[in-house]
């Protein structure tokens, strides 16, 4: 549901006639961006997992602190170097000049914002779930992906008339 809800705006964005290679550029670049703090919510749940499987809940507490904190230090270092090397990565991407110039823009604004929330956002989730609390992760994850996603994109397009 959550990567069905990422789906919809590109959608929404091209129905608005907004400049989708600039959108799928920056999506892939955020994409990339977290993959390593991916990893470490994985690892994060099967560890977490083991510490409640044996009642060490203060020791999967620790666990879920510290690999949360990992995990922000390597989104902030990669997105960093992301943002540093931006304009060779349009370059390369033999992207057209405006375009270049918007996903420059739109990476160092999304990236500044990934740096101090995406994180906090979703890697406590993991433990979360290999705590056994799947239903605030899912409830949370799935009313902000519809309210602060889809419906403020499309109210942002309609009202504001603001594009990517």
């Amino acid at each position: 549901m959550f990567q069905f809800g990422k789906l919809v705006i590109p959608l929404y964005l091209q129905w608005e006639q907004q400049p989708l290679p600039v959108q799928a550029m920056v999506s892939m670049l955020e994409s990339f961006a977290c993959q390593a703090c991916i990893g470490i919510g994985l690892g994060m749940m099967t560890v977490v997992g083991k510490c409640v499987y044996a009642k060490e809940y203060e020791q999967a507490r620790q666990y879920t602190i510290s690999l949360t904190k990992l995990a922000w230090v390597v989104c902030i270092i990669f997105c960093a170097i992301i943002m540093l090397f931006i304009q060779q990565i349009t370059s390369l991407a033999k992207m057209e000049s405006e375009s270049a110039k918007l996903a420059i823009w739109l990476t160092r604004i999304v990236f500044a914002y990934k740096m101090i929330f995406w994180t906090p956002s979703f890697l406590p989730g993991y433990g979360l779930r290999a705590a056994g609390d799947v239903k605030f992760s899912m409830i949370t994850s799935t009313l902000s992906m519809w309210i602060c996603r889809v419906v403020v994109t499309i109210f942002l397009v309609h009202t504001f008339h603001m594009g990517l």
